[in-house]
């Protein structure tokens, strides 16, 4: 078997793997929604208190 060659077995473990990553990078919007949230109230509180 070349090395371009994959197993079944090895095929369908790396799609798992993909799937899983893909789920992942879509939980990492609504955390990136709120980091953004954060730095931005921390930003308003600054600009109100602090000029």
């Amino acid at each position: 078997m070349s090395p371009a060659e994959l197993s079944g077995d090895l095929r369908a473990e790396l799609q798992q793997e993909i799937d899983n990553d893909r789920r992942s990078e879509f939980r990492l919007l609504p955390s990136a929604g709120v980091a953004l949230i954060v730095i931005a109230a921390i930003v308003a509180v600054r600009v109100v208190f602090f000029s």
